[in-house]
């Protein structure tokens, strides 16, 4: 037994978080490749010039520390986003349970009122259901 699906909006936004999350982490991957190559081009560009070493992002370690940051908070994000996309699906999955539930329960009355209405309360052989026949 199936029952229908209903909120239709809340599945398409819990959809679109988790592609959104997927997104945020793909982006944030290439951000930190993108960060660690340009510093290391920037690096190899001034390499002569004094004072670079105070320039963070003008050397190959703050470029992987640059990188290193934006996975994290990439990654922060694809949990959190992930995350919420996960709970509105889990919480209409316990909606779409909770409705299933209470149809087959109101099947089982219905049909336990039917089979009720078709035996006698005295038995066939004229006692009680629970007494042997004789």
């Amino acid at each position: 037994m199936t029952v229908p699906k209903r909120f239709g909006v809340l599945r398409f936004f819990a959809t679109l978080l988790k592609v959104i999350a997927w997104i945020v982490l793909i982006g944030s991957v290439l951000g930190a490749v993108i960060a660690i190559v340009a510093s290391n081009t920037l690096a190899g560009l001034l390499g002569g010039v004094e004072g670079t070493e105070l320039l963070l992002a003008g050397s190959m370690a703050g470029g992987i520390a640059i990188g290193i940051a934006i996975v994290l908070y990439g990654l922060l994000n694809f949990f959190l986003l992930y995350v919420a996309g996960e709970s509105i699906s889990l919480q209409l999955a316990v909606e779409e349970n909770t409705r299933l539930t209470a149809a087959l329960l109101l099947r089982m009355h219905q049909e336990g009122q039917a089979a009720d209405a078709n035996v006698s309360p005295y038995g066939a052989g004229g006692g009680f259901v629970n007494e042997p026949y004789e």
